[in-house]
C-alpha cells in the first residue's frame, strides 16, 4: 500500500467512530473518542469497543504489508484488560511482529489518557474476498 493511499475504514468501524491516524510498516495507530453509547450499564467503557479497536488497528497495520491484492482475516485475539478508561479518548498502537505467508501476529497496546488500558494479540490469516450473495 502506498503511504499516501488511506486504508478505507469498515462500515462497523465507522460506526464506532474509530479513526486511522498513522500506518506504514506493519505499524498503525488508531483512536476513538468515547461517546455514551460506547458505555456498558456500569458507565465504564465497554470491553467490546476496546476489543474492535485493537482488531481495527491490527488489521490496518497487517494491510500495510499483506501481498498487494490480497485480504485478511482476523483467526484469533486476545485481551487483557489492565484498567478502566477514564478519559474522552482511546489510542491503539499496532505493530506487526510476525508476516508469514499466509499468517501474521500482531501486538497491540491501547491507552487512555497515556496510561495502559489493555493488551492484546492477534492473528490475521490471508484470505478471499468474500462476496454476500
Amino acid at each position: 500500500m502506498s503511504e499516501m493511499e488511506k486504508p478505507p475504514m469498515s462500515p462497523y468501524g465507522d460506526y464506532l467512530g474509530i479513526s486511522i491516524d498513522e500506518y506504514k510498516d506493519g505499524i498503525a495507530k488508531c483512536s476513538v473518542e468515547i461517546k455514551p453509547f460506547h458505555l456498558n450499564n456500569g458507565g465504564r467503557v465497554h470491553g467490546g469497543l476496546l476489543t474492535s479497536l485493537a482488531d481495527t488497528a491490527a488489521g490496518v497495520a497487517v494491510r500495510t504489508i499483506r501481498p498487494d491484492g490480497m485480504f485478511s482475516a482476523t483467526t484469533d485475539m486476545n485481551i487483557s484488560f489492565i484498567r478502566p478508561p477514564k478519559g474522552g479518548s482511546l489510542q491503539a498502537v499496532a505493530e506487526v511482529i510476525h508476516a508469514g505467508k499466509k499468517l501474521f501476529r500482531t501486538e497491540i497496546v491501547i491507552y487512555c489518557e497515556a496510561k495502559l488500558v489493555a493488551k492484546t494479540n492477534a492473528t490475521f490469516m490471508i484470505v478471499e474476498v468474500f462476496k454476500r450473495k
